[in-house]
């Protein structure tokens, strides 16, 4: 296993949503409190007053979701190089330098969990989106992951224990061969013919309309959001730390694939990764480095914060910093928190708001 130099700082974590939440979560409120049910939500991010730090702060804010950012390394290039060069020379596939950075940057993450000593993290991308209602629709997913897992009534986790990675943000699964799925109702989830994802035929015939689907996966693709427990994480660091994939991701999906992590997933998503207009250029950190390209907005303007994003921007200007550059969208979810507090817009599909409606919407944030 490869291990980064130095020790994480845990002084200065960035935080978006409600700053006075407890380190753990209150088992009376399970997913609706503020960090979800979960003892803590982890963003994998570089930090800085980029679009995705801002609109994360801004959809946290809006929903009660606090989102810790601990401090990333730079990678020295020849650990980068190292990690992508593992196993044999041929016969495996092999992650591109922005994908190995990403993946050094999740195994980050992992370890901060451990050495944390959470009973349970979800980590999350910093481009991540979800709908502003997340904490009913994760009520319900929790109530049928306990059932569907067979929890016991005195087990306290709101998800239950019994699985290494519950999979709530993806770009597409189906479950493993004879898994049989446990469905709930969710008046806010996409109708199957606004569904996009490589998994639509698969959600259009076995998952029924205004449902989502609960089950142990046969792997899911993209980590916009995943959680680990205390019993999985270090079965996860030890899996994905062997390298040899494309990409994290499809690693994980690799071990949930062969059975050797034990995936529980919620399907149709319940996160999604925002996507800024096409005229803002490439805004992947992956596709940078992997194959170059510019990023054409990437800070508000005021340069980087000294502690990487945690900067006391009022909420009107952190609105107006981010909301007069960077429009988008944000597949399957169909009220953005994101878009929501930015520019009172939902930004399902390829719905944007235009320049007009933004301007008329800066005064909103903060009073919703």
């Amino acid at each position: 296993m490869l291990h980064r130099p130095g020790q994480y700082n845990r002084q200065n974590p960035l935080q978006t949503g409600h700053a006075a939440a407890q380190a753990h979560s209150s088992p009376s409120l399970g997913p609706r409190n503020s960090t979800l049910g979960f003892d803590s939500i982890l963003a994998l991010s570089k930090g800085g007053r980029t679009w995705r730090v801002q609109g994360l702060r801004a959809a946290g804010a809006l929903t009660d979701v606090k989102v810790t950012i601990p401090p990333q390394p730079t990678w020295p290039k020849e650990m980068i190089q190292a990690f992508a060069a593992l196993g044999p020379e041929e016969g495996v596939q092999k992650p591109g330098i922005g994908s190995a950075t990403a993946w050094l940057a999740h195994m980050d993450l992992l370890k901060y969990v451990i050495q944390a000593n959470l009973n349970s993290a979800l980590i999350v991308e910093d481009d991540v989106d979800w709908d502003v209602n997340i904490k009913e629709q994760l009520s319900k997913a929790a109530a049928t992951v306990r059932n569907h897992t067979k929890a016991p009534f005195e087990e306290s986790s709101p998800y239950s224990s019994n699985w290494d990675i519950l999979w709530l943000g993806h770009c597409g699964d189906i479950p493993r061969d004879n898994e049989t799925l446990t469905f709930f109702a969710d008046p806010t989830v996409v109708r199957h013919a606004a569904y996009e994802g490589f998994a639509k035929g698969y959600v259009g015939d076995h998952v029924p309309e205004g449902q989502r689907a609960v089950y142990r996966s046969q792997g899911a693709i993209c980590s916009y959001a995943y959680a680990v427990n205390r019993r999985g994480v270090r079965r996860v660091l030890e899996y994905v730390s062997q390298g040899q994939e494309q990409a994290f991701d499809t690693k994980l999906f690799a071990g949930c694939r062969a059975g050797a992590l034990d995936c529980i997933s919620v399907n149709p998503e319940l996160f999604r990764h925002f996507t800024p207009d096409k005229k803002f250029g490439q805004t992947s950190e992956v596709d940078k480095q992997n194959w170059g390209g510019e990023d054409k907005i990437e800070t508000d303007g005021d340069g980087e914060g000294k502690d990487g994003g945690g900067g006391a921007d009022s909420g009107q200007q952190l609105q107006l910093n981010v909301a007069k550059r960077v429009t988008g969208t944000t597949k399957n979810i169909k009220k953005s928190a994101r878009c929501q507090a930015l520019w009172g817009k939902t930004c399902t599909g390829n719905e944007a708001p235009s320049l007009t409606e933004m301007i008329k919407n800066i005064g909103n944030f903060g009073h919703h």
